[in-house]
């Protein structure tokens, strides 16, 4: 399984907080905002935990487990599409 977190935070150094918490808890970077690991529920409720208290009003987090299954047959692009 794997542990996908997204988020939109206002604030630049709580940004880095959570940036820096998440790459402590052994994610990768996808993307600007986009984190990933191999985990369980548990794992990703670990990075709730670690994350949630840095968001104010408005801020946004999106934390959700999928399977290996799931995860290989995502769609991705990188650069330039058609």
């Amino acid at each position: 399984m794997y542990v996908i977190v997204s988020y939109d935070i206002k604030d630049d150094r709580k940004r880095l907080k959570v940036m820096k918490r998440l790459l402590a808890l052994g994610f990768s970077r996808l993307q600007k905002s986009v984190y990933v690991r191999r985990g369980s529920r548990g794992d990703a409720k670990d990075a709730f935990n670690a994350t949630v208290k840095y968001l104010d009003d408005g801020d946004k987090l999106f934390i959700i487990v999928v399977s290996d299954k799931e995860f290989r047959e995502a769609w991705a692009v990188e650069g330039k599409v058609g």
